[in-house]
């Protein structure tokens, strides 16, 4: 077979596969939408993005003329997610169908990303698909699937090299919704031990000035409006769902202080006297866990010696990034996202779909372990929320129970992603070992 033909059998092999996975996507929405208890929404925040919404397609604009506690381009996004209508059962349909194309620009995304770090992109795809229906329908009522999307499209451009290209997109991820910075120390970790530090430090000005870009926007429009965004999200108690919450619920069974409910910031939160000492110490705790990927990153970006020595010769940014290399990037970032999940003061359901990629890729780099504790904590948000979520506040044992165990299920996730990562070897760690030579058989005597 020519050259010419393998590679366009490889190119219709990729295309029937995304095909398959997008088929496979557009089954599970249609579960999402029509069978409980998947489609569930019965607890939801449409009211309230579907006003944001109203707003802004009429003219009105974010921080200026309504209070808007999201990053500035969130707003396009859910100007965006009216765009198909903006009546009660039409939004439904809107910002379903919207966040569908994304989901598949997800899928696409875990699948180019599994191809280049070694893994199978059929299996990252198909999974991926799938996934969604673990988690329920707020990831269809919400619009998280728009950051995962530029997260998956920042990892990609890096990996290949294009490195201006990547922090722009995780710039703009972080103006969507903050997750995606959680990547950034990792990304610029691993850029420094490949020996790029120019290409670090120009990744960080990208990333930087496209912050600022944004934020100054927000500022420019109201610096009061601005300001009231920030305290809004500084200020509001630790969320029902959060770990801060369910570390205080344990305090107050042992007698520690009292768990008071605290209806406000648009969610239901707790507050307790050990609350501020509990978000603190978890915020270290996400610090260290980032430092350690980040760490993990820089030490494995340094690759092989030969993979030194090319980077070290070739002008510019290095060469694209062996599989191994480009996987403990991978893996890192999105350990660090799910980290920011499971230790922040706020967990709502949607932020399950952070973690959509890292399950994704597991399954395709066969770090199946990794893979089945994350799916368990989609599960198991499913179980609580939307048809028992009031059962949570309420402070039902069996509730909080359900939660508890979500909790550290993703924490065992985070946890089995960081001793992957300071492995030797690790970022192969899943994949199939290479074919043993054929033992010589003994001389006839």
């Amino acid at each position: 077979m020519s050259a010419t033909g393998g590679r366009g059998g490889e190119r219709r092999r990729v295309w029937v596969e995304a095909a398959v996975a997008l088929l496979v996507l557009a089954a599970v929405w249609a579960l999402l939408f029509g069978l409980d208890p998947f489609a569930d929404e019965q607890v939801n925040d449409r009211a309230v993005t579907r006003a944001f919404a109203v707003s802004f397609l009429d003219g009105e604009l974010p921080y200026r003329d309504i209070p808007f506690e999201y990053p500035p381009l969130a707003a396009p996004v859910l100007a965006l997610s009216g765009v198909f209508g903006t009546g009660e059962e039409a939004f439904r349909t809107s910002i379903g169908l919207v966040m569908l194309a994304f989901a598949a620009a997800v899928v696409l995304l875990c699948g180019s990303l599994a191809a280049r770090t070694g893994g199978s992109r059929l299996a990252a795809m198909l999974a991926a698909a799938l996934a969604p229906l673990l988690v329920g329908a707020v990831v269809r009522t919400h619009f998280d699937f728009v950051a995962v999307a530029l997260t998956l499209a920042a990892l990609l451009a890096i990996v290949a090299q294009r490195l201006r290209l990547g922090f722009l997109a995780l710039g703009l991820g972080a103006l969507v919704k903050v997750f995606p910075l959680a990547v950034a120390p990792v990304a610029l970790a691993w850029l420094w031990g490949r020996g790029e530090r120019r290409s670090a430090l120009a990744g960080a000005a990208v990333l930087g000035a496209t912050l600022i870009a944004g934020v100054g926007v927000a500022v420019a429009l109201s610096p009061t409006g601005a300001l009231d965004a920030l305290r809004y999200q500084v200020e509001r108690p630790p969320q029902v769902e959060s770990s801060p919450a369910v570390a205080a619920y344990a305090l107050d069974w042992i007698g520690a202080g009292v768990a008071t409910p605290a209806a406000s910031h648009r969610s239901n939160g707790i507050e307790h006297p050990a609350g501020d000492a509990i978000s603190v110490t978890l915020g270290l705790a996400l610090l260290g866990v980032v430092a350690l990927l980040s760490l993990a990153a820089g030490r494995g970006g340094a690759g092989s010696p030969a993979a030194a020595r090319a980077r070290a010769t070739a002008p510019g940014a290095g060469p694209r990034a062996p599989p191994e290399e480009a996987r403990l990037l991978c893996l890192a970032s999105l350990a660090a996202v799910a980290a920011l999940a499971v230790f922040g003061k706020v967990l709502s359901p949607q932020f399950l779909t952070w973690t959509i990629p890292l399950l994704a890729l597991a399954v395709a780099w066969r770090l199946y372990a990794l893979a089945v504790l994350t799916a368990v904590a989609s599960v198991l948000t499913l179980v609580e929320f939307p048809s028992h979520y009031f059962d949570l506040v309420a402070r039902e044992p069996w509730a909080v129970a359900v939660v508890a165990i979500r909790d550290l299920a993703l924490l065992a996730a985070v946890a089995l992603a960081v001793a992957a990562t300071r492995r030797p070897g690790a970022a192969a760690a899943g994949s199939p070992s290479p074919a043993r030579p054929p033992r010589p058989r003994p001389t006839p005597r």
